[in-house]
């Protein structure tokens, strides 16, 4: 079994792109819809704070539902940077993330400073059918090109990830992933604290969030 993040930490880094205005997400949970779930009255006029609050509960979430599942749930932007081609791993494939939707950009700078941006199909090929998504070189070149790196993150790898919110996904796994996250979010909404007098924290969250959450997590096999 394959952990991306673990690689990404241990040879690079793997971050948002940054980009103006910052990137915004698309929650697979709406508001109205958290509000709905916790049969909360309405308010005439709305209370802002609370909806900044289940606002900000949902994108906590979705996040910890990223963890669990190992993918992005949302359409994200993601830049990952590396020192060097990693001619180790197996069959010279990079594994990138799932769902890997494109990738967008990969570039090379040497010890110059110069930047040579690669051309997809003739430098480099994208395999978004494997979980996660790869690139790997053709197989006429047969290898990652070389050249004299500059010192740090001199290869950029940028893609972007993840389910748009009318994907089919939202109506299979992801149903019951929505259940669990809307569990997840009337659990905060209702104890401020993470924990319960006389509750062992190994039972902070409650076995059906997390059996929702982890239902359909995607296992990297080789």
């Amino acid at each position: 079994m394959i952990n991306t993040e673990r690689y990404v930490v241990s040879y690079g880094s793997i971050s948002l792109t940054a980009t103006n205005p910052v990137q915004e997400f698309v929650e697979p949970i709406s508001v109205g819809e958290a509000i709905a779930f916790l049969k909360l009255p309405t308010r005439d006029p709305q209370d802002d704070d609370e909806n900044d609050l289940l606002g900000m509960f949902i994108v906590a979430a979705r996040e910890q539902a990223e963890i669990l599942q190992n993918r992005d749930l949302v359409h994200k932007q993601l830049d990952l940077s590396f020192d060097y081609w990693p001619y180790y791993w197996p069959s010279l494939q990079i594994p990138l993330r799932t769902p890997l939707v494109s990738v967008d950009l990969v570039q090379r700078k040497d010890a110059d400073g110069v930047v040579t941006p690669l051309v997809l199909n003739t430098d480099y090929v994208v395999d978004t059918a494997k979980q996660p998504g790869v690139i790997v070189p053709p197989s006429s070149v047969g290898d990652w090109p070389c050249f004299d790196p500059w010192p740090s993150s001199a290869i950029l790898i940028r893609i972007t990830s993840g389910y748009a919110s009318d994907d089919a996904f939202w109506g299979g796994p992801g149903a019951r992933i929505k259940v669990g996250m809307k569990m997840l979010i009337a659990s905060w909404y209702s104890n401020r604290l993470p924990f319960e007098r006389g509750l062992d924290a190994a039972s902070e969250y409650p076995f059906a969030v997390t059996s929702c959450l982890t239902y359909g997590a995607h296992q990297r096999v080789l």
